[in-house]
């Protein structure tokens, strides 16, 4: 017994081992990225070998990069995907939370069915989709518009999903005893259903404003003018601006790192819900 207990925690130290060395590779592009974006251009090209940490750092490359001289204001770009990912996860939690209350809680014709087909819709890849929403926002006079950017994730499966499949954990002796009481659906689901599914509300918001925040290929699509573009598209546009890669790289870097700094303040912070919420959702049956 003895030996199979060192044996467990020998295993449980290797497999320790192992992650720590793969978190560590995927680490170590975005600390390059910082340590590039606090040296000076001149240096960030010419230094053999290179070095991780800066000899001496600057703050210059993210003073260009905030500069309006740049010609592109990828201030402008934070503001624009701040407003667009924060409308487009609270509008979304909105639609998503009660469509999942209805196909886990209530007893309706059909519910089976659009439930299947919502599942069917998450075997598709979204680039799929695309083309038929381009000519639906085309159509609707919505190109160029924040409206472009927000109408389409705001029916989102997956958290439809995500919460149905949560909901589907609430005991049925709760909602016996609140139909007792005289407790309507609506308070039924603000009241109780909304606490009880908080870890997935945490879990469907964080996903929802990082696949927001990160969007590329959809905001090139619809969104033409200088001042509306968002983040990707305004780092983009400054990158081309350079001409020469090599001349910019620090700044590149610099509005590189300005771009994922959210996503790894939110996975530091917010792990746990992340984890929790996932793992606590998909294990409802």
């Amino acid at each position: 017994m003895r030996y199979i207990k060192n044996w467990k925690q020998f295993q449980r130290v290797l497999i320790s081992i192992f992650l720590w060395i793969i978190a560590a590779i995927w680490y170590i592009p975005i600390f390059w990225m910082l340590s590039t974006s606090l040296k000076s251009t001149q240096i960030a090209i010419t230094e053999d070998p290179p070095r991780l940490i800066p000899k001496e750092p600057t703050l210059e490359n993210y003073k260009t990069v905030f500069s309006a001289a740049s010609g592109i204001s990828v201030m402008r770009g934070i503001i624009n995907s701040i407003i667009v990912a924060v409308v487009s996860t609270i509008l979304g939690l909105v639609i998503a939370t009660p469509a999942a209350y209805a196909l886990s809680r209530l007893n309706f014709k059909g519910r089976n069915a659009i439930f299947w087909s919502y599942v069917a819709i998450l075997a598709f890849p979204g680039v799929l989709f695309l083309v038929p929403q381009y000519f639906i926002i085309h159509r609707l006079g919505l190109m160029d518009n924040f409206l472009a950017l927000i109408l389409p994730g705001l029916g989102s499966t997956f958290g439809v999903f995500l919460l149905r499949q949560y909901m589907l954990g609430i005991p049925r002796e709760l909602e016996d005893a609140a139909w007792i009481d005289g407790c309507s659906r609506l308070r039924f689901l603000i009241t109780v259903v909304i606490p009880y599914v908080k870890p997935a509300l945490t879990t469907l918001a964080l996903m929802s404003f990082l696949g927001s925040w990160n969007s590329f290929l959809w905001p090139l699509l619809v969104m033409n003018s200088p001042e509306k573009l968002t983040l990707p598209i305004a780092l983009v546009r400054f990158s081309a601006g350079w001409g020469d890669p090599f001349r910019g790289i620090g700044p590149l870097m610099a509005g590189a790192f300005i771009s994922v700094l959210p996503t790894l303040i939110i996975f530091v912070v917010f792990h746990k819900y992340l984890m929790q919420g996932i793992s606590l959702s998909v294990g409802e049956k």
